[in-house]
This record gives structure tokens, sequence and C-alpha cells, in this order.
């Protein structure tokens, strides 16, 4: 029996057929489908789609003990499925019902017909880097794209000391600071300038937002170093920010960003590439002089 979670975004309208198709492709004996109350809610009021459902998500964020996630929507609804099963390794296949979509690498009208992999395991499967998030020496939680350190008022900078181990790296002032997984080169950092790195890559990338100094530039830094910040505000607060949950902190916190013991292991129904990806959705290979 396979144990399958749903977990997906608020905005399906557009995709009533593929849902179907999906559901359809999902309703096998050997099945046990899980989602959580709203989006079972949704299937049956806003699709008229009437599934077998084994049981409910927690809404708690407990961890999820399933043999396989499903994520419907675009990187944020990835995300959001991701940080279920961190510690638990379960595969997580995202169907690109959203817009840009890097992590969701397949649009779901690809991925259909190839669903039965699922279960006949003709698919693959690659690990994401995660990092690790310290409050003043307690664990605060993990980020598969980022955790970015921002100003609350607008009209100021905030200053941030960086740290290496016990090295000084420097004292950035600027309007937030990034620190990015491979996977999350194309996310945040890539709007601050931030170079692009493939997903295999064994580093860190560090990417002050706006620096009032142009010598600040993005730092590429390995896998293996600890990054050390406190931060200097006006108000005395900032934001916290991981993969877009965001929390304020005041100024005295220490912020401690290391590589995760965990990762998030992507499953891919069929061959993947980055520079494919990279050609898709960036439109490297369109013709510039069209």
């Amino acid at each position: 029996m396979y144990k399958i979670a749903l977990i997906a975004s608020s905005h399906l309208a557009a995709h009533a057929a593929h849902l179907t198709e999906l559901l359809h492709l999902l309703d096998r004996p050997d099945v046990s489908l899980w989602c959580d109350r709203s989006f079972h809610r949704t299937l049956t009021t806003d699709f008229d789609l009437h599934p077998t459902i084994a049981g409910y998500i927690p809404a708690d964020y407990s961890p999820l003990d399933m043999d396989f996630v499903i994520s419907l929507g675009g990187d944020g609804t990835l995300l959001r499925a991701a940080r279920r099963v961190f510690a638990e390794g379960t595969p997580v296949l995202g169907l690109n019902m959203g817009r840009l979509g890097f992590l969701t690498d397949r649009s779901v009208q690809e991925a259909l017909p190839l669903l039965p992999r699922l279960f006949d395991g003709t698919y693959t499967t690659e690990r994401r880097m995660l990092l690790s998030v310290e409050v003043d020496g307690a664990h605060y939680g993990e980020a598969l794209n980022d955790v970015a350190l921002l100003k609350r008022e607008t009209g100021s900078m905030i200053t941030l000391h960086a740290r290496l181990a016990d090295a000084e790296l420097a004292s950035y002032e600027c309007d937030g600071l990034v620190i990015s997984t491979p996977s999350g080169s194309t996310a945040y950092s890539l709007s601050a300038y931030g170079p692009l790195m493939m997903p295999q890559v064994r580093a860190m990338l560090i990417t002050p937002i706006a620096p009032h100094s142009l010598t600040m530039r993005p730092l590429v830094i390995p896998e293996d170093e600890t990054i050390e910040l406190t931060v200097s505000a006006r108000n005395n607060t900032f934001l916290i920010v991981l993969d877009g949950q965001t929390k304020i902190l005041p100024c005295g916190a220490k912020i401690t960003i290391r590589k995760s013991v965990n990762s998030l292991c992507l499953l891919h129904l069929d061959s993947y590439s980055f520079t494919d990806t990279l050609r898709k959705k960036l439109l490297w290979a369109a013709p510039v002089r069209e």
C-alpha cells in the first residue's frame, strides 16, 4: 500500500481537468490518499470531485508518515510540502501548477502521463541541501531555499555583522542579507543579482540586498562553513525569513546558519537536467534578435 499525501495551492481554478486526471490515476486499490481538510473541501465544493480519502494531514505541521508527497502548485507550495518531510526523507514530487517554478521542474501537463512510473519504481531522486538556523544557540528551523535577514523600516539601512566560524567577514550596511543554498540561488538571491549555482554544488551563497558600498558583492562559501550574524538597526528589531516564513527578532539575537544534517529528497518522473530548466524558465534558448 502506497501512502500518498497531496499538498496543494489554493489557486487551482484553472486546473480542474488536471485534478480530475490526477485523482483518476491515483484511484488505485494500492493507494491510500491523504490531504488537508481545506483542499478536500475545495475538491468537493469547487470542482465536484469526490476522491476516497484515507485521512487528513495534521494541521500542526507534525511529521508526515508517507511514502510520497505530491505538491500541486508552484515553488511556494513545494516549499510548504518540503517543511513537512525534511527529517523523514520522504520523496516529494512537484507538479507545477504555478508560474515560473524552478523546484517544480515539470508542468502538470508533462508529468501526468508519466505518473505510473511512481508505482513501477522507474523514477529518479536527488538530494537537495538544507540550511539549519539557530537563534541564540537554540534550533530555530530549516530552509530549502534561503534565510533572509531584512530591515523593518523603509527609510534606513541595517548593519549585519558577519563572521565565518571564528573569523570576522564583514559588516554589511544594506537593506538585508540573503543566505541561500544552491537551490535558492534561483530565488530571492537572484533578484538581488546573486549568481546562479547548479543544485549539486557543495556551497552556500551570501548575497547583500542594496548594499551601501558597491564593493559588497555576493560571496560563495564552502558548505561546511558556519555563518554567524548579528544585526544593528534603528528600531532595534529586524525580520528573519525562512523560505518565506517571517518573524520579528530583536537586534540582540545571534543568528547561526550552517548546512543541515537533513536534506530534501526531490522525485523526478523522468530524467532531470538543471540546464534544461534554465533554458525553459529563463528563456536562454530563445532567439535574441526576433
